[in-house]
């Protein structure tokens, strides 16, 4: 009977251990994952409208696809009231789309080109217990998760601002919490030929280290 006791009592040992282990791994799973803050990668794009008295469209510098520096001539338009018209890049990026060619009739309003920026930015939303871990101008590393060799690269806190009172409550209420603030956090990071617009990018709150 001792001898069994004894089994018992050993086995049951083994169980709590065992469940304590576990337990403490699954709380850091969880742990890992709320540390995890996903946002969907986007391009800023400015589209550039004529804003003269109407002309024809006598230089079409910029195609689709092209790379531009800030102040570079993309258009020049023969205006009849006011001469020769520059439409000039409002920064280095690429021009995204084209909708004038040369000798199209334009006037005020119309558009004639999409730019965008060099550069990426994801918004992410980071509760107010966590916020503190951020500051504007950081350097922060950024991960691609889903891509076949998933990648990482530098980026930077831009802005932090309260998110929009929509957000906070949508993330308390799926992680069943009384209401919390919520901050949306604006990170860029420069534009990269393995990265487009839409991918998922992701950041490890619990990588950084004060």
């Amino acid at each position: 009977m001792k001898i069994k006791a004894g089994l018992y009592i050993g086995i049951a040992m083994v169980l709590i251990v065992g469940g304590s282990l576990l337990a403490v791994k699954g709380k850091d799973a969880v742990s890992q994952a709320e540390s995890r803050k996903q946002g969907i990668l986007e391009a800023e794009q400015t589209t550039l409208f004529y804003q003269n008295s109407p002309g024809a469209i006598a230089e079409a510098g910029a195609s689709a696809g092209d790379s531009v520096r800030e102040g570079e001539v993309l258009f020049k338009v023969k205006s009849a009231g006011e001469g020769d018209k520059e439409v000039l890049a409002p920064y280095d990026g690429l021009v995204d789309r084209v909708n004038v060619e040369k000798g199209d009739q334009v006037q005020a309003g119309v558009p004639l080109a999409v730019v965008q920026k060099n550069t990426y930015y994801t918004d992410l939303y980071i509760q107010e217990s966590e916020i503190q871990q951020l500051e504007v101008n950081q350097s922060i590393d950024v991960h691609f998760p889903y891509l076949d060799q998933p990648m990482q690269v530098k980026g930077t806190v831009n802005s932090i601002s309260s998110a929009p009172l929509f957000a906070t409550l949508r993330m308390s209420r799926e992680k069943g919490q009384a209401d919390l603030s919520m901050f949306l956090v604006r990170i860029s990071m420069d534009s990269n030929t393995d990265l487009l617009p839409g991918m998922t990018a992701e950041v490890k709150l619990d990588e950084i280290t004060d």
